[in-house]
């Protein structure tokens, strides 16, 4: 309301194109890093593990079983950190869907 006669050429498409293409976007942006990076973590820490649990040869292979324990608890534990990314990511991406979507939804538009 109260938006000149003339500025409505102008607003309406940005309104459209934020309401139907950037929000709807920059949650699925969100919810995509935070997994690609959780899971990119899990990757390597696993891998790490692997490698050192099964290497072969040299003075320090017995040095290197024994230290695999280490990426195995960091492991651990980022996996129980995802667990509670994915809660905190899909608590987030409800409320802002219920944000965008109030907002949307409200009487002056």
């Amino acid at each position: 309301p109260g938006v000149p006669k003339a500025l409505y050429l102008l607003v309406t498409p940005i309104e459209f194109i934020s309401t139907f293409i950037v929000r709807p976007f920059s949650l699925a942006v969100r919810l995509f890093a935070n997994m690609l990076a959780g899971h990119i973590l899990l990757v390597t820490f696993g891998v790490l593990t692997l490698a050192l649990l099964f290497a072969e040869g040299g003075a320090f292979a017995y040095v290197m079983k024994v230290m695999s324990i280490l990426p195995f608890f960091m492991l651990v534990a980022l996996t129980a950190f995802e667990i509670m990314v994915a809660f905190l990511q899909a608590f987030i991406f409800a409320l802002l869907t219920a944000v965008y979507i109030g907002g949307a939804l409200h009487p002056e538009h």
